[in-house]
């Protein structure tokens, strides 16, 4: 009896025991995730990318040169005056051209779109760190949520199975019936399908945050029992709601493409603009047959080109444009709304989680008080098994509870700030102190 209490025991202070080895902790799947992580590592890629729409557009308004070349031969026969004659003839020319941008609205209006574009592309990018670091830290906590699940099955069939064992010898003796043993029984085959269930999802939150490290997790470093319960700072929903109208990255973003989208208006509405480009021209020819000739010259012009009609296609592309920088409005609202809307939330549940921790760890130290005054009913035949049991699963689901609602605490206070644009890296550091 005394040798299944103390495996009872040590099953829940697994956990607690695990602090005294090499653990990986938060911080090291932050890194391991940010080198592995292919959401991530495809974010970085596509900022790259949209980087170089600056330099591209700029390039149209810089010097444009090109060379051109041409070497021909060719063979002649010529009769004159009934005397057949054969000459063999060569010619060699290359010219030199620099066109340069005088006045090209479109192109002008393309530099600021592109501006536009890659400050959109950056806050995305930014976007994409802060949700790193939430995504790992919710698969972390994730597996430690299905690593206590675990541990609280395992713990609760050991000591549903040491009450069978003490149903059945009260039975022996007469001081039980026979229903009680068999409702110890049921409980305990129940208890193994639910470590069953409960292996499996740790085994599948395992696999989850592999996914983002490309390696097998290892022993996890856990919450210590007295982490901190801090409230939001400041503890002002308003004044949450204001920075993430100042600085959500995902508004941001939406922002720099409405800036974007007006500025395609502009060139789309600059078709209908005249152009104005200095061009000038070095040719050099050379011909050699009856007669060699040489040439070279140099020609500097300036070309005016004036749009008068397009076929209604510079109209069309206006009008497509207008069209596409309202949808960018309206998508800036949204995301707008939802910025408030999910800082309010975060806001909220967090300090909801705070009071909620504390409510379920009263509520795990009254069950377990509850079930030693049931068990010492049982003892004196004051109690039933079946009550003893319930008793038991009180304890273990407001352990399980209680430890849930630890890690819920934390995610939503990393949401609160990844919404209201502070999260960073400091945060994980911070949160990696907790852990042992």
């Amino acid at each position: 009896m005394q040798t299944r209490t103390k495996k009872i025991l040590l099953l829940l202070l697994g956990l607690g025991c695990a602090g005294s080895l090499h653990a990986e902790n938060l911080l090291d799947i932050y890194k391991l995730a940010r080198q592995n992580d292919p959401t991530y590592l495809a974010a970085v890629a596509e900022y790259e990318a949209a980087k170089q729409a600056s330099p591209r557009a700029w390039a149209s308004v810089l010097p444009q040169i090109n060379l051109s070349g041409n070497h021909s031969e060719y063979d002649q026969d010529v009769t004159v005056l009934g005397n057949p004659t054969s000459g063999r003839y060569h010619s060699n020319s290359y010219t030199l051209k620099l066109t340069q941008t005088l006045f090209r609205k479109d192109q002008f209006d393309r530099i600021s779109q592109a501006d536009a574009q890659v400050a959109q592309a950056a806050a995305k990018f930014d976007s994409a760190k802060l949700d790193l670091i939430l995504r790992a830290a919710q698969r972390y906590f994730n597996v430690l949520a299905a690593e206590d699940n675990l541990i609280f099955a395992q713990a609760n069939k050991e000591a549903i199975e040491q009450q069978l064992q003490q149903t059945k010898q009260r039975f022996d003796v007469g001081l039980t019936a026979i229903t009680d043993v068999h409702e110890a029984q049921a409980r305990y085959d129940a208890s193994v399908a639910s470590e069953i269930t409960a292996r499996n999802q740790y085994a599948i939150r395992q696999e989850e945050l592999r996914e983002i490290t490309h390696e097998p997790p290892g022993k996890l470093a856990t919450l210590e029992e007295n982490s901190p319960l801090l409230s939001p700072e400041p503890e002002d929903v308003e004044q949450w709601v204001k920075t993430a109208l100042e600085r959500n990255l995902l508004l941001l973003s939406a922002q720099k493409a409405m800036d974007a989208a007006q500025a395609g208006v502009s060139v789309a509405r600059a078709g209908h603009y005249p152009t104005l480009d200095l061009q000038a021209d070095y040719t050099n020819y050379d011909a050699t047959g009856g007669f060699t000739t040489k040439t070279d010259g140099t020609t500097i012009a300036l070309v005016l080109n004036l749009p008068l009609y397009a076929g209604g296609g510079v109209s069309a592309a206006s009008r497509q444009a207008a069209a596409q920088y309202q949808q960018s409005m309206d998508l800036y609202e949204q995301q707008r709304r939802a910025t408030e809307r999910g800082t309010r939330n975060s806001y909220l549940t967090v300090i909801a989680d705070i009071s909620t921790v504390k409510a379920l760890k009263q509520a795990l130290r009254s069950s377990q008080t509850a079930l030693e005054a049931t068990k010492a009913g049982f003892d004196v035949g004051t109690r039933t098994a079946v009550e003893v049991l319930d008793s038991q699963q009180l304890v273990f689901q407001a352990r399980s509870n209680y430890a849930k609602s630890r890690y819920d605490y934390i995610l939503e206070t990393l949401r609160l700030k990844q919404s209201a644009g502070t999260l960073a890296e400091d945060d994980i550091k911070g949160i990696n102190s907790w852990l042992q």
